[in-house]
């Protein structure tokens, strides 16, 4: 058997398990948790970007060598 088989049937079997296993509550755990992540991040970047994007860029355009 090749290196990369084993680990293939190791990884296969190591998921069976891991079906098997009580700790499926982890997992939902952290996929709360990577959730919450993403909605902070989406607020964040929201709060950030202007509403108008024109007025945004004409505050912000470069004068004279700036």
């Amino acid at each position: 058997m090749e290196p990369r088989e084993r680990n293939n049937e190791q990884q296969r079997q190591m998921r069976e398990q891991g079906a098997d296993d009580a700790g499926t509550g982890e997992l939902d755990a952290l996929r709360s948790a990577g959730d919450s992540f993403l909605r902070a991040g989406d607020e964040a970047i929201r709060r950030a970007l202007s509403g108008d994007s024109e007025a945004f860029l004409r505050a912000n355009r470069q004068r004279g060598g700036e």
